[in-house]
């Protein structure tokens, strides 16, 4: 019988490597879903697959360990190995599938059911592991081992998006997580005196995936760069997003999560138009608010309005308005612009800003991603409609970018019912533009005053747009909106409706 000091040891061991892998489990889960969603932007699809997929690997996982007849000790170890090496390269899998194939679902759904087996097999096999040394197997053992378990699933849900994610990335964090899982088996090994073999090929592992760990940001980098057509100048991981700038000649793009958000040769087509849609209808602009524009280019469009005296930019990343701010090639297309001392950049979210807000503007302009995800969908509600037009002076306007009126057409439509029923008593003009890098591009304008539209003068240095243009895709060739359903918090509508639209033009 082992003396109590041993006992304790041992304990100590077992109920440790229970937090440890407990913890590993959950973050494997939320490195599947959140890879898909930044790879393929249905953020929904993917975490409700990866969870799903994953539990129920998991219960195979537990029924499969009658079947395993090694020494627990060495089972165990064996799978947290296993475990380490897979889920330690899902990542990078992942990357190649959906880079070079069109098998990513195959391999995301093959990734998470493998990973989930094994994590169904760990707990099982620490209660073997109990019993193997003399600790009975009882309620109360089982009760302790649950109850580290799922208290290392909110160790895990604090660390992953607070510490993991935005410090280390999706792939240095899957290494990291694969190293605690050797490190384990490591422990267990040499705590119980098992084989030097497996204790060795265990500390390969270890330094195998300590080695990818410190390569993972140029695999991803190489990766990655194969999905853009430029060379990437640069490349970020923010708590948000995935931030990616390239250039090729004259023309420098910016990516967020692989979505291009702007080219050089044409974005003026786009913000002057956003700019000058707004501040040709309202007298006397002084103080605008930007939601989203973390880029600085509708700041710019804004600065160039001789009356404007204030300019709020609320970007929720803080990385991406650093960059627009302190990078050079970025700066010498934006101007400048966020260094203005008539700007002021927030970084805070903007359904958040937009209802603690106090003041009026005079103009209100949206340029946010697309309705793709979840987290975007509340920017594109009835209620965050309402609550900016409450912040819009008595002469004020609004303008939002309503994504594609051509690849996107019911999200369009939503997007301007969704404005009309948000802003009662507002004229609500839905128009929208040619940009060649994205094609024809939709935006929606509310105004109280529609007898205002497009009565001031365009600003001074306004080199693409001019007032008959604006008048014939405003006022002569506004696109027919029919009325459809509307998008709010609890049900929005705006997310199957973009994810439906844009399904038939991808090629997966």
């Amino acid at each position: 019988m082992p003396n109590s000091k041993t006992s304790r040891a041992e304990n100590t061991t077992l109920f440790a490597a229970a937090l440890l892998v407990a913890i590993g489990g959950l973050v494997y889960e939320l490195i599947l879903g959140t890879t898909a969603s930044y790879l393929i932007g249905d953020s929904i699809t993917s975490f409700s697959l990866a969870t799903g997929i994953t539990l129920f690997g998991m219960g195979i996982g537990s029924l499969l360990v009658k079947y395993i007849h090694w020494r627990p000790s060495t089972s165990f170890a064996v799978n947290e190995i296993a475990l380490g090496f897979i889920g330690g390269n899902s990542v990078l899998i992942l990357h190649l599938a959906f880079t070079f194939t069109k098998l990513h679902w195959v391999a995301f759904s093959a990734i998470s059911l493998v990973i989930g087996v094994l994590i169904g097999l760990e707990i099982p096999l620490l209660v073997k592991m109990f019993a193997a040394f003399g600790r009975k197997s009882s309620v109360e053992l089982l009760s302790k081992v649950l109850a580290i378990d799922y208290f290392g699933a909110l160790v895990a849900s604090l660390v992953f998006p607070l510490l993991l994610l935005p410090q280390l990335g999706l792939m240095r964090s899957a290494y990291l997580v694969a190293a605690l899982n050797i490190a384990v088996a490591v422990a267990i090994l040499f705590r119980l005196k098992s084989s030097k073999r497996l204790l060795a090929s265990s500390i390969a592992v270890a330094v195998a995936l300590l080695g990818m760990f410190a390569g993972a940001s140029y695999f991803e980098k190489a990766i990655d760069a194969e999905a853009y057509r430029d060379p990437v100048l640069v490349y970020e991981q923010s708590p948000y997003q995935k931030i990616v700038v390239t250039k090729y000649g004259e023309d420098l793009r910016l990516y967020l999560n692989r979505q291009l958000q702007f080219s050089s040769l044409d974005e003026v087509r786009y913000h002057e138009t956003l700019a000058a849609s707004a501040l040709t209808s309202v007298k006397d602009p002084r103080n605008v608010l930007v939601l989203g524009g973390g880029d600085g280019l509708l700041a710019r469009e804004l600065l160039k309005y001789p009356g404007v005296r204030r300019v709020t930019v609320v970007d929720i990343d803080a990385k991406v308005t650093d960059l627009a701010r302190n990078n050079r090639l970025l700066k010498e297309v934006n101007k400048g612009s966020l260094s203005d001392p008539r700007v002021k950049v927030v970084n805070a979210d903007a359904f958040r800003f937009v209802d603690d807000a106090k003041g009026t503007y005079d103009a209100i302009l949206i340029d946010l991603v697309d309705p793709s995800n979840e987290r975007m969908a509340k920017l594109y509600s009835k209620q965050f409609y309402r609550n900016v037009s409450e912040r819009l002076s008595p002469k004020g306007v609004m303008v939002t970018q309503a994504t594609s009126s051509f690849f996107s057409p019911h999200a369009f439509h939503i997007v301007a019912n969704t404005v009309r029923a948000g802003q009662s008593g507002y004229a609500v003009f839905p128009f929208s533009h040619n940009i060649p890098s994205f094609g024809e591009w939709g935006f929606v304008l509310s105004t109280k005053n529609p007898s205002a539209l497009l009565k001031q003068p365009l600003a001074p240095g306004t080199s693409y747009q001019n007032k008959e243009l604006l008048a014939f895709m405003i006022r002569t060739q506004p696109p027919k909106v029919p009325h459809t359903e509307v998008s709010t918090l609890l049900e929005p509508r705006i997310i199957d409706a973009y994810e439906s639209d844009m399904r038939q033009w991808r090629y997966y």
